[in-house]
C-alpha cells in the first residue's frame, strides 16, 4: 500500500468528516487495510484507508445501509472520500477491542454463532454474488474440494465474507460488534460458518468449531448437514497462505500463533476432513 505518513492521513479523514480530528493509536489485526482509530470532540471514529484502485469503499457503502437490524452489533458510517487517489472510509468505532486472550475460545464461538446467525437473517438481494466454488488452484486440496462442492447447498444469505474473530469486537465476554463489512456478498451460509470454525481451530480449538456450529443453527433455526463439506472448501481455499496469517493473530493478542503453529494447527485439521491424503484419494466429508 502506498505509505502515507499517520499525521496526513488523520488530516485527511479531518478535511472528508468537517471536523477536527486527533489520533488515538493504530489499529491491527488486518492487512488488507491500514486502520487507526481517531478522536473528535464526542466519539472515536475509525478511519481506514485501502489500495489504490481498491473498490472494497464502494462495496461497503452499499453493505453498511443494509445492517441496521444489527443495532449496536455494527458500525454506522460517518464519511468516506480518498487521500492521494486512495481510498479512504469513516465509520463508527464499537466499543471493545479483539477477544481477550484469556477468553475461552469456547465462549468465543458459542457468542459468534449467535451474531452470525442474526447477520444472516439480513436481505442480500442486489449484493454481488460470490457462490465460492474452488477453483483448480486450490493446490493440493483441490480434488477434494470439488468434490466436496458437488454435496453444497448454495442457497444465498448476506455473508460477512471473512467471519474470522479478529474482525468482532469484545467488552469481556460480550461480542460487542462485527467489523470489516467490505467483503460482504450474497453467498451461501456455509462460506462464513466454514471460514469461522477454521479460525477457531487455529485458535486451538475443534471443539470450539463445533460448539460454535451449534450455536448458529439453534440460532438460525436450521441445521447444516452439508458443514464438512463447506469446511473442505474452505481449507482449499486457505491452504497455500495460512501461514500468512500469523501477523493478523499477532495483531489480535496471540503472537504464539506463528506461521509453523498455524500450519500445524492446519494440517491436523485437514486430516480430520480428508483423512491422512490430500492428494484427493481418500475423502472423508460430506454428511455429519
Amino acid at each position: 500500500m502506498d505509505h502515507i505518513p499517520l499525521p496526513g492521513l488523520v488530516d485527511a479523514a479531518a478535511r472528508i468528516v468537517g471536523r477536527p480530528l486527533v489520533l488515538d493509536r493504530v489499529l491491527t489485526g488486518g492487512q488488507h487495510a491500514r486502520t487507526v482509530l481517531v478522536r473528535d470532540a464526542d466519539a472515536s471514529l475509525v478511519v481506514r484507508v485501502f489500495p489504490r484502485g481498491d473498490d472494497a469503499v464502494v462495496r461497503e457503502l452499499d453493505v453498511l445501509r443494509r445492517l441496521g437490524p444489527l443495532g449496536d452489533l455494527a458500525p454506522r458510517l460517518v464519511a468516506h472520500g480518498d487521500v492521494d487517489g486512495l481510498p479512504l472510509i469513516v465509520t463508527t468505532a464499537l466499543p471493545g477491542g479483539p477477544p481477550g486472550t484469556d477468553l475461552d475460545p469456547v465462549t468465543i464461538g458459542l457468542r459468534m454463532g449467535t451474531a452470525l446467525a442474526a447477520v444472516h437473517r439480513l436481505d442480500p438481494s442486489g449484493l454481488p454474488d460470490d457462490v465460492r466454488a474452488p477453483t483448480l488452484r486450490a493446490g493440493r486440496l483441490a480434488a477434494a474440494a470439488h468434490r466436496a462442492w458437488s454435496g453444497v447447498r448454495t442457497d444465498r444469505v448476506l455473508t460477512h465474507g471473512d467471519f474470522w474473530s479478529g474482525n468482532t469486537v469484545w467488552s469481556g465476554e460480550h461480542l460487542a460488534g462485527i467489523v470489516d463489512w467490505s467483503g460482504a456478498r450474497s453467498a451461501p451460509r456455509g462460506v462464513d460458518v466454514a471460514w469461522c470454525r477454521q479460525d477457531l481451530v487455529l485458535l486451538g480449538s475443534t471443539d470450539a468449531a463445533d460448539r460454535f456450529l451449534r450455536s448458529y443453527e439453534q440460532h438460525a433455526g436450521r441445521t447444516l448437514p452439508d458443514v464438512r463439506a463447506w469446511d473442505v472448501v474452505a481449507a482449499a481455499r486457505a491452504d497455500t497462505y495460512v501461514e500468512t496469517w500469523a501477523e493478523n493473530y499477532a495483531g489480535i493478542g496471540h503472537p504464539g500463533i506463528t506461521a509453523q503453529v498455524l500450519r500445524q494447527r492446519f494440517d491436523e485439521w485437514v486430516r480430520t476432513l480428508v483423512g491422512s491424503r490430500t492428494d484427493g484419494t481418500t475423502v472423508a466429508f460430506g454428511q455429519r
